[in-house]
């Protein structure tokens, strides 16, 4: 009676259709990255589409085409027109589920992204959840570069702001998503997106990938972020004050700062930071209490580490940290940014400018390393 219920399975299995819907690889145009751009003249938007090509990705397959992808660039007056546009020209079918991530030229994004957000939320093929970049380089520079260790530039900078995030944003680089503009345009605060630069020439062909100076044409990645308000860009951020936006704004818990004591310089990292809020309504008083656990990574002083000298680099650090916060917070005040979200914690749009910000700064110098005590000449005490 089994084998009679199995021989029967099996002969219905026969009559199944299978997946009708299913596509097959080389039918479709595997998108990983898209980039916008405007013409200021017209108005016009440009789309620059980069397809997967399959035969290049694979390391098992020789000859033929090298180009791991390759870019479409696409011109219409009406976002909703591109699908139909790439039509004429791809002959598969646009897949965007794998999508990596959206690159803007600074065109676009000082013009607004609104419609860009209307038009991505309304159409189910785009995907919210995928990266979002700014570029302050020719978009088409950027569209047509390569990229090394990883083949495909998008995912080339979605695996970079990955490990640049990991570890509460040790490379100081929160993952924006274009969900997270959304979201953040209900708040006062702004969001500030990664940016990237291009400081090489375009290469047409992958031979320059064949040189050993990886870093000489490659794009800059997130040296400075673009400062978004309401789906608008209202200007950058440069890499120092987009960290203590960062350390005193989201999760960011890890990074490196670089301290003088007695004419010496000491590099410390910092674990562990804490940062709390503490308002004085009546007076109209911000008091922000940042406390980090620092770890010594170089220590440049000829002198021994003593606990008095632990002290002045603790005292150092506290001071440096204070300065640079004070100095993000008035270059806020001076572009109009309310960097600290005051106006989202009751302050009004008129009073956020005079609110008192008092920073406390304390930190523990918690490692030392494997030695405490620095290496010296002969015949020279530590």
């Amino acid at each position: 009676m089994r084998k009679l219920w199995l021989l029967s399975l099996l002969v219905a299995l026969l009559f199944c259709s299978g997946c009708w819907d299913k596509k097959e690889i080389n039918e479709l145009a595997i998108v990983t990255s898209i980039g916008i751009d405007r013409e200021p003249s017209t108005g016009m938007y440009i789309a620059y589409y980069q397809v997967i090509n399959p035969p290049a990705l694979s390391s098992r397959q020789g000859g033929g085409s090298k180009a791991s992808v390759y870019t479409y660039r696409f011109k219409e007056y009406s976002l909703g027109r591109f699908i139909q546009k790439s039509s004429t020209m791809m002959p598969r079918l646009l897949f965007t589920s794998h999508l990596h991530c959206y690159i803007l030229s600074e065109e676009v994004a000082r013009h607004g992204i609104i419609d860009i957000l209307n038009y991505l939320e309304t159409t189910p093929e785009w995907r919210m959840n995928a990266y979002l970049f700014v570029t302050d380089s020719p978009l088409q520079t950027v569209m047509n570069s390569f990229t090394t260790l990883e083949k495909m530039p998008g995912r080339h900078a979605t695996s970079l702001v990955r490990v640049l995030s990991r570890g509460s944003f040790a490379g100081g680089v929160e993952p924006i998503r274009v969900k997270d503009v959304v979201t953040g345009m209900e708040f006062q605060l702004p969001t500030l997106i990664p940016m990237i630069h291009y400081r090489g020439k375009p290469a047409e062909t992958t031979e320059r990938l064949e040189q050993i100076d990886a870093s000489k044409q490659a794009p800059s990645f997130f040296d400075d972020s673009a400062v978004f308000f309401k789906g608008r860009m209202e200007g950058r951020l440069d890499s120092q004050n987009k960290y203590y936006y960062h350390i005193l704004n989201t999760r960011y818990r890890k990074f490196t700062e670089t301290v003088k004591v007695g004419g010496s310089y000491v590099d410390v990292e910092t674990n562990n930071v804490q940062v709390k809020r503490k308002w004085d309504r009546s007076a109209n008083r911000l008091n922000i209490l940042i406390h980090a656990d620092l770890r010594i990574l170089n220590n440049q002083q000829d002198s021994k580490l003593t606990l008095h000298n632990v002290h002045m680099i603790e005292k150092a650090f506290n001071n440096v940290v204070a300065d640079k916060a004070e100095k993000m917070l008035e270059l806020g005040r001076l572009k109009n940014w309310d960097l600290l979200g005051l106006q989202d914690e009751g302050a009004t749009s008129d009073s956020w400018r005079g609110t008192s910000v008092n920073f406390s700064v304390t930190s523990d110098v918690t490692t030392t390393g494997n030695k405490r005590d620095p290496y010296t000449m002969e015949g020279k005490e530590g």
